[in-house]
């Protein structure tokens, strides 16, 4: 066994601007696929039906990779929108998909000979970020690197709660990767988030009807970007609160919401420009203004019309 594997891995990631990094061994999930299980039977998922295809999968990496044995987590700080920026402070950038996948590349080009060598094999990996049936969240927290928090979002012990994760299934033998400087780091990670309850009390339409439990039919960030249908003032769910893309009030209640730390240019980037545009701005902006400021961003993912609408 290498024991200087992980730290290898680790000093490559932070190298690379990761905040923190960790590996577990791929196995069939237990508490949080029962909880996915009760999310889908109840129905908590709205019109999220992606969330229902590839269960199998969620629950089991080892189906998305052949010989897998290890998953390698990466964490990515992102930047706080100021007080009333009616969009989500993830969307201050690039789409972090790609920008954090990128890395993820990056990462595999120096890991690869070190790798290789520990494992006496030809490194077989996949990259993942937020995009594929991959519970991302509880593998952060099987690789030791943070918590659930009541609202149903990853923690990190070092970012805090606004954070990105970036996964990589592999086919080196967790055994290669597992010594005392992950099993300290596992140790050091508190049971949970200490249940104040802020983000419950601080939901605006109840989505967070109890710790652990979210009901996206409520949740304003559900109708503001994943809904298809466009707002009906004839019909509608929720009150949006002021925001028109994503919500934050139950991140901003939490004592984890830490300040920005070393946030990667890539992620804020529009920052400046987001903070300065009102409702009426977001109404009036035409195609060709759109394109040139938010193409290759997560915005584009409700687009410009359904914006609009949400104002």
């Amino acid at each position: 066994m290498d024991q200087n594997l992980f730290g290898t891995l680790e000093d490559i990631a932070r190298g690379l601007g990761f905040a923190d990094f960790g590996a577990a061994r791929i196995q069939p999930l237990g508490e949080p696929a029962r909880r996915l299980d009760s999310y889908l039977e109840e129905g908590r998922n709205a019109g999220m039906e992606y969330m229902g295809r590839n269960v199998d999968k969620r629950k089991d990496p080892s189906l998305l990779l052949e010989a897998a044995g290890s998953v390698l987590c990466f964490v990515v700080p992102y930047g706080k929108a100021r007080s009333g920026t009616p969009v989500a402070s993830f969307a201050l950038g690039l789409d972090y998909h790609k920008v954090v996948k990128d890395r993820l590349y990056m990462f595999l080009e120096q890991a690869r000979q070190p790798l290789e060598t520990a494992a006496g094999t030809a490194l077989k990996a996949r990259v993942f970020v937020d995009s594929a049936p991959v519970m991302d969240r509880a593998w952060a927290v099987e690789c030791g690197l943070g918590f659930f928090g009541c609202n149903n979002f990853f923690i990190s012990t070092v970012a805090g709660i606004r954070c990105l994760i970036g996964i990589i299934l592999c086919n080196v033998d967790f055994k290669l990767l597992d010594c005392l400087t992950l099993q300290e780091k596992r140790a050091g990670v508190p049971a949970d988030c200490g249940m104040c309850g802020n983000c419950v009390r601080h939901c605006p339409t109840g989505a967070l009807k109890a710790p652990y439990t979210l009901d996206a039919e409520r949740c304003i960030s559900y109708h503001t970007v994943e809904n298809k249908a466009l707002f009906d003032p004839a019909n509608r769910p929720v009150d949006y609160a002021g925001y028109i893309f994503g919500c934050e009030e139950c991140m901003r209640a939490c004592p984890w919401d830490k300040p920005d730390g070393a946030v990667w240019p890539e992620l804020v980037c529009n920052r400046d420009y987001i903070e300065s545009l009102t409702v009426e701005d977001w109404k009036e902006m035409s195609q060709q203004e759109w394109e040139k400021r938010f193409a290759g961003t997560s915005l584009t993912r409700a687009g410009l019309q359904k914006i609009k609408n949400n104002c």
